[in-house]
């Protein structure tokens, strides 16, 4: 029954991950139309058209930062960390009197 669960929690993991994939994508396309409309308003016509550009730039690196914070390889340590915590609070091959060494994860 453990090696059912454990199978359910890794097919979880690859939802999750896949899911945040598709997610990621979707921001790495409005990221280039902004980027776009950032170019096409930045030699746009008119008094306030710079003004927009520089707006829609401003959101295209807020989204290119929220990107970045996506990446699989920043993503991965924290879905490795839940794994052993869920792991560990089933009782899958770690005691309660075991002593283990501290996982740290940093994240910028």
């Amino acid at each position: 029954m453990a090696n059912t669960d454990d199978t359910a929690k890794k097919q979880d993991v690859t939802q999750l991950e896949r899911f945040l994939d598709v997610q990621r994508r979707k921001l790495l396309q409005a990221h280039s139309v902004m980027h776009c409309l950032y170019e096409v308003l930045l030699y746009a016509d008119g008094e306030d058209a710079v003004r927009y550009a520089e707006a829609a730039h401003l959101a295209a690196m807020l989204v290119d930062d929220v990107i970045e914070q996506l990446d699989p390889a920043r993503l991965r340590p924290m879905i490795e960390s839940l794994e052993r915590t869920a792991k560990a609070s089933n009782g899958n091959g770690s005691g309660g009197d075991q002593v283990r060494e501290p996982c740290v994860v940093y994240i910028n």
